[in-house]
């Protein structure tokens, strides 16, 4: 009967080892768990900029008004017969 039960003992033991530090154990459960919501956010993250980068060629595609506008803003271009004026603030 002791031999019984220091066998049962000795198998818990085991079995708890397992369960809290083997590979596939609590420990990496938990790091995975981590490591899921971080790729989670990330995720969200580049959903968002995905849908920003639509609505953009969305807009790009759909009129002149925004292909003059980008061009205005990034590249500085005018219209024939307009002036470019540059305002410079002395504060900054």
């Amino acid at each position: 009967m002791r031999l019984v039960q220091i066998a049962l003992l000795v198998l818990i033991v085991m079995l708890q080892y397992r369960f809290w530090f083997a590979e596939n154990g609590h420990a990496d459960k938990k790091r995975l768990e981590k490591e899921i919501a971080a790729l989670e956010l990330e995720l969200k993250v580049q959903k968002a900029t995905n849908d920003k980068l639509r609505a953009r060629v969305a807009d790009l595609k759909s009129g002149d008004d925004a292909v003059e506008e980008l061009a205005r803003q990034d590249l500085g271009l005018v219209k024939p017969g307009e002036t470019y004026i540059i305002v410079v603030d002395e504060n900054n």
